[in-house]
């Protein structure tokens, strides 16, 4: 299907679980020479531990349950609203609240994350595809990827400040992954990003960036 797509170039942009599946499509025989760019943010690389996945059910059944509504609800507040704004902030972090209130128009983006939040039970059984996805991997097309690469990884540490150790860990195995590529990744470190995710304006900002750097001529 993929392969058979009329699109001249195509520029991929993907968030943890989902890297491991673009990286296999930007290696397909008749999709890759239509990859101009690829910029993975957070790439989830390697198979979840034992630990990891078991902890995944069971926050589906009773605190990440109470936290995701609480999420929503506030969430579904409009971006002018105290409670809205803390919560982009625990979620997002700090930035955000100054991205919010400097554009109409990504105040209006981010009202729209409380989509994220809801229908917690219809998201279950993706969250769990995820976690079984890994022994239907074709990790041999990743070699194949020759197309310009970005690995962003995200620390809830303010800028400036010392990378942190589990960013820091992210990081290297992102590095190992994707060793044997056709490509040269470039490793860029995002700083401010709050529990979940990260400031979005910015973030979109390096991805474009990157994009525009590669923009078939």
């Amino acid at each position: 299907l993929v392969e058979r797509l009329r699109l001249p170039a195509v520029h991929v942009i993907a968030h943890k679980e989902a890297a491991p599946v673009a990286l296999e499509l930007a290696g397909l025989a008749e999709f890759r020479r239509r990859v101009r760019s690829i910029s993975l943010i957070d790439p989830q690389l390697t198979a979840p531990t034992f630990t990891q996945r078991l902890g995944a059910r069971l926050g589906m059944l009773g605190p990440e349950w109470a936290r995701t509504r609480a999420a929503y609800n506030a969430l579904a507040r409009s971006a002018d609203d105290d409670v809205f704004l803390r919560a982009v902030t625990e979620i997002c972090g700090a930035e955000s609240v100054d991205e919010i209130r400097d554009d109409p128009a990504m105040a209006q983006l981010y009202e729209g994350m409380g989509v994220f939040f809801s229908h917690w039970n219809a998201r279950k059984p993706g969250v769990l595809a995820d976690s079984l996805m890994w022994a239907r991997l074709d990790r041999e097309a990743w070699k194949l990827v020759n197309a310009p690469l970005q690995c962003i990884t995200s620390t809830p540490q303010p800028f400036g400040s010392a990378f942190d150790s589990d960013a820091q860990a992210r990081e290297e195995a992102a590095r190992a992954a994707l060793v044997n590529t056709h490509c040269s990744p470039e490793f860029t470190r995002l700083f401010g990003a709050g529990r979940l995710l990260f400031p979005l304006e910015r973030v979109s900002r390096m991805c474009l960036d990157f994009v525009d750097r590669h923009q078939e001529s």
